[in-house]
């Protein structure tokens, strides 16, 4: 018995990939073939002797086929059948890390920002994106008992979860519906997920900030849509004034922290002789990309 792999058109796989694993056995009508990972792994789709499954984050996959064959395979006239198996050790190739990215205009130093989670464009890991944010009403960094909201976020098209309910349409959703169905948090920060597209040369993520959101990611659906190239996170002091604000927002890949923001600062409305002026001043900030 062999086994046929493809990765994207590789035959090498690399670990957190989905993949095609195929079983070619070296017997007369095989029957209830199966796959199945042992160990580490899942499978997302099984069609007897071929499966679509998602490979561990490890060196090695272990895999068990297993079938029913003819107990005699020498005599054609046999007609009893048996139960066979083997397990196989496919190896993996090591995946690339995500890593947080600037944007090209992450926003005025006001308290506004806008950074990006991407994937490495070779071999890149594919686990979920684990988004936190913490939230205060005081002019400092969230304390950790203070509001946490979270949202593991899916790479691979595998994980997609359909969802029952539709989603308000975006583009003339009200500010309520949209802290409801779409943002991440509201109050007195707010902060919103989209997802990234490909580049032009279709090798990695989209960078440039021309055309590159995709769509715009819903909280209340988190596994709606896998965000295979990335996410760009946009955060904003509250519109209350005059308000104080904090937040602390966190991105992590398999207990790696690729990126955390942090700013705090008051806002107040301002009259001036051109008209109201909306003023935000940084009182603290700390930004950490890697």
């Amino acid at each position: 018995m062999t086994l046929r792999t493809d990765d994207e058109g590789h035959s090498a796989i690399v670990a957190t990939h989905e993949a095609n694993v195929t079983a070619n056995i070296a017997a007369d009508n095989p029957t209830n073939i199966q796959i199945a990972p042992q160990g580490g792994g899942a499978v997302v789709r099984a069609n007897g002797e071929s499966v679509d499954l998602i490979a561990p984050a490890a060196a090695a996959m272990t895999l068990l086929v297993s079938w029913r064959q003819s107990a005699d395979e020498s005599n054609p006239e046999e007609t009893a059948r048996c139960s066979a198996s083997r397990t196989l050790s496919v190896p993996l190739v090591a995946a690339n890390p995500a890593y947080g990215a600037k944007q090209p205009n992450p926003g005025p130093p006001r308290g506004d920002y806008t950074f990006a989670a991407v994937p490495a464009a070779k071999r890149p890991d594919l686990r979920p994106l684990e988004i936190s944010v913490r939230s205060t009403g005081h002019a400092r960094y969230p304390r950790a008992s203070e509001r946490l909201r979270r949202w593991t976020l899916p790479m691979r098209t595998g994980e997609q979860v359909r969802y029952g309910k539709r989603l308000p349409n975006l583009a003339y959703a009200t500010t309520p519906q949209k802290c409801r169905f779409w943002w991440l948090t509201c109050g007195v920060t707010f902060a919103h997920v989209d997802q990234l597209n490909v580049n032009n040369r279709g090798t990695g993520p989209d960078l440039s900030g021309s055309n590159s959101i995709l769509r715009s990611l819903a909280y209340s659906q988190p596994a709606r849509w896998a965000a295979r190239f990335g996410v760009v996170i946009t955060a904003t002091p509250g519109a209350k004034r005059p308000n104080a604000w904090g937040y602390d927002i966190q991105v992590s890949q398999g207990g790696r922290l690729l990126a955390r923001v942090r700013r705090a600062g008051r806002c107040r409305t301002e009259h001036r002789s051109y008209g109201i002026y909306d003023h935000c001043k940084l009182s603290k900030s700390s930004t950490l990309l890697r």
